[in-house]
């Protein structure tokens, strides 16, 4: 949670990916809370990867337990 976007290291069995989520006020406005993001929580992230960085990935939306919140 941080200005101008939020983000989240996600590690996965090929890569730990640097996901880039929506500003923070957009994130609380629709319901994701900073304590969501915890290290060691399991999330869910849809999105698309960034052409110029290979470990970048901007989310489209994230899933933090059975909650999923738009992020674009």
């Amino acid at each position: 949670y941080e200005h101008p976007h939020g983000f989240v290291l996600l590690k996965t069995a090929g890569k730990t990916w640097h996901v880039v989520l929506a500003p923070p006020s957009r994130m609380e406005n629709r319901g994701l809370a900073r304590t969501a993001l915890l290290k060691g929580n399991r999330v869910s992230v849809h999105g698309y990867p960034n052409r110029n960085k290979p470990e970048e990935l901007r989310a489209e939306r994230i899933t933090v337990g059975d909650k999923t919140t738009e992020l674009r």
